[in-house]
């Protein structure tokens, strides 16, 4: 084993985490589809957020024939609020395949796996060493961290050059024995003990090897990527709303931020956009009141919010009782309801 394998697997025997809701039993029995659905999770989410979401959902959805059963709107809604909702149009487009072409069982070779939708090299490997025990490298960030630090590799790892050698190394350490225990080892060291910032060498069972630690450089590990301004873009949002207090919401597109999930009607932030959209909509209509901005960030731009409430008189499919909305809907929505009670 490695200088990383042997101390890492050591520690996990004590310290590792084995009592998260998809780890479930003996390993003989683990649940492929709960590892799966934790898999795609936990890409850019961490795990006391993800916990709640995941058994919401696996109470609606107990099986994988439930998931591909069930609509696209269904499944939008039970994600709501988890963000990067391509993950959860991607995890309903899998259990379809793998419905029709798997026969409901979820394929164990790895080709197949990074295959489906939304799935790569990294997300395959973990599923496949933590159901079936299967000899996979993994590269998720935890693992990108922890390689970073402890080879002190240069650059960040979204550059091609990095991300290679870091895959390189992933596979050095990669054990021929006890790999559902290494892969799940090493993704929990960088969550607990290796984390972004003030991680804790002090009990970090690799720290004799570790280059960072070696050399007081930890906070140096990964190489930040260059800082770019993030530009800001404003919207307006016009909330509709009926004499019965009902309030008008489209589907968006699959395709493009918050896709498939429902919202306002969106226009550019203008006297003369929001004027036109509104009479558009309803010539009878009128502003009633506006409502505090919201900021919501993305990963490349702030988007600026500006909701408008529009009393109206049309009765045109699309319109809800707020407290009675069973479907899915994006964060700024939900803050935006919230200011309507």
């Amino acid at each position: 084993m490695s200088s990383i394998s042997k101390p890492l697997l050591q520690w996990f025997d004590q310290h590792g985490r084995t009592q998260l809701p998809w780890q479930i039993g003996e390993k003989s029995h683990t649940n492929v589809y709960h590892v799966w659905l934790s898999e795609i999770m936990l890409q850019q989410t961490q795990v006391a957020t993800v916990i709640d979401y995941f058994n919401r959902f696996t109470k609606h959805f107990p099986t994988l024939s439930d998931l591909s059963k069930a609509s696209e709107d269904d499944v939008l809604a039970q994600w709501a609020g988890l963000g990067y909702y391509a993950r959860a149009r991607n995890l309903h487009k899998s259990a379809k395949i793998i419905m029709q072409d798997y026969q409901g069982v979820f394929p164990d070779n790895i080709e197949q796996v990074v295959a489906l939708p939304g799935i790569g090299e990294s997300t395959a490997g973990a599923i496949l060493s933590i159901s079936h025990n299967q000899n996979h490298a993994i590269l998720d960030g935890n693992v990108k961290r922890v390689l970073s630090r402890y080879h002190q590799v240069k650059g960040h790892y979204g550059q091609a050059q990095t991300l290679k050698q870091l895959w390189v190394l992933a596979k050095q350490h990669t054990p021929n024995t006890r790999n559902n225990d290494y892969t799940q080892a090493i993704m929990d060291l960088g969550a607990t003990l290796c984390t972004r910032s003030n991680p804790d060498c002090g009990r970090c069972p690799v720290q004799q090897g570790c280059q960072a630690y070696q050399h007081n450089t930890q906070t140096e590990y990964p190489n930040p990527k260059p800082k770019k301004n993030k530009p800001s873009r404003s919207i307006a949002m016009l909330i509709y709303q009926n004499k019965q207090g009902q309030i008008y919401l489209e589907k968006r597109p699959s395709k493009g931020i918050w896709g498939g999930l429902w919202s306002f009607v969106e226009c550019e932030d203008s006297s003369q956009d929001i004027m036109r959209t509104i009479q558009q909509f309803d010539a009878s209509a009128h502003i009633n009141k506006i409502l505090k901005p919201i900021k919501h960030s993305f990963t490349h731009y702030h988007l600026i919010i500006n909701p408008i409430v529009v009393d109206c008189l049309e009765q045109a499919h699309g319109f809800q009782s707020i407290n009675q909305l069973k479907v899915g809907v994006p964060t700024p929505v939900n803050k935006i309801l919230a200011q309507l009670d």
